[in-house]
């Protein structure tokens, strides 16, 4: 792990801690105690999912990093740059951003995600996406109707997609991206896309453009397949924290409701 790396874990980190007896260094007279090399090591070691290992060299670098660290604090305290609004107005920001996490955390750990509601969440979710459809689509994007129209009737006269998708699409990214739109599920797409998309069958292109914000498109599809569902365990996490933020919204809604605002 490179110093730079150390030092920013080092800075986030690190808490202060009580006076103790052993001290690891002494900067203008301020003790740095080894309760907060210690801490600074296991924060290390821990974030680097085993890569980082407690050893002199590591302890060293932290060592330096804090070091490093009270001598910039002293530099500010001395500059007087805490006592400056900014600073003060920040410091708020900050603890009340806290103070917002550590509510949701609470809200969390007093109404924890069953296995339960996980489980009736996935079984309706597999309900909805029984028979529907993936499709893969590209697109060319055009500024009008009338655009979209002539790209059309040029399909229809054997032009290629991919030619016409390079030379009059609009999008700044269409010659990269070869108009490429990815795998969709129909049943998640905006129900007027999704009608355009499933009226086209495998290997060909729309009939009709479809007009969106960003202008107006001409589709091919080019591969259609069933809609798999990711298993249970696959999807526990996620449907696991959108519960839970379900649950944090409905208690701010609830917080809101009850209080008196004027």
């Amino acid at each position: 792990m490179k110093l730079s790396r150390i030092a920013a874990v080092v800075l986030a980190a690190s808490i202060a801690l009580p006076a103790a007896a052993e001290s690891i260094a002494v900067v203008n007279g301020a003790a740095i105690d080894k309760k907060e090399l210690d801490t600074a090591v296991a924060n290390v070691v821990q974030s680097s999912g085993g890569k980082a290992q407690d050893n002199p060299e590591l302890r060293e670098q932290l060592k330096n990093s804090l070091i490093t660290r009270e001598v910039i604090l002293q530099e500010a305290r001395k500059r007087q740059l805490d006592k400056q609004p900014l600073f003060a107005q920040r410091l708020d920001d900050i603890r009340n951003e806290m103070l917002r996490e550590a509510l949701f955390a609470d809200i969390a750990k007093q109404a924890p995600v069953t296995d339960a509601q996980i489980k009736d969440v996935y079984d309706k979710l597999a309900a909805q996406q029984s028979g529907s459809k993936e499709i893969h689509a590209r697109q060319i994007t055009l500024k009008s109707e009338a655009d979209a129209q002539k790209v059309i009737a040029d399909l229809k006269k054997g032009a290629k997609f991919d030619d016409l998708v390079r030379t009059r699409s609009i999008d700044p990214n269409a010659k990269q991206s070869n108009g490429e739109m990815g795998w969709g599920n129909l049943n998640r797409m905006d129900p007027p896309l999704a009608a355009a998309l499933k009226d086209i069958r495998k290997g060909q292109t729309s009939g009709k453009p479809y007009q969106s914000p960003l202008g107006w498109h001409v589709f091919k599809v080019e591969d259609i397949r069933d809609a798999k569902l990711p298993s249970l365990d696959e999807a526990k996490p996620q449907i696991g924290r959108q519960l839970q933020e379900e649950a944090i919204a409905k208690a701010v809604e609830d917080l809101r409701a009850k209080a008196k605002i004027q």
